[in-house]
């Protein structure tokens, strides 16, 4: 069973990163194409505040890049032929 954790716990976790109040790098989960009401597009992190990360982080859309990427996220896709050898 998954153990869950409020958003606010992980906007906590996440503020100790930040520096004094400033913006913490977050991995954007595979298949999200917005972010804080932003279109991320390709990039795969984002630069949030702990207010900005709050609702984000709570829906598990992100997770901060300094930690393991979750065991729930889907590997993220590869490019078409970076696998198959170059045949």
């Amino acid at each position: 069973m998954k153990k869950a954790t409020s958003s606010a716990v992980q906007a906590a976790e996440t503020t100790a990163a930040a520096v004094d109040g400033g913006a913490v790098d977050y991995r954007v989960k595979p298949g999200v194409q917005w972010v804080n009401g932003r279109r991320v597009g390709n990039e795969r992190t984002v630069s949030l505040n702990d207010q900005e990360a709050a609702y984000d982080l709570g829906l598990g859309r992100i997770s901060p890049a300094s930690k393991p990427v979750p065991k729930d996220w889907p590997a993220p896709a590869t490019e078409a032929g970076a696998r198959d050898g170059g045949n």
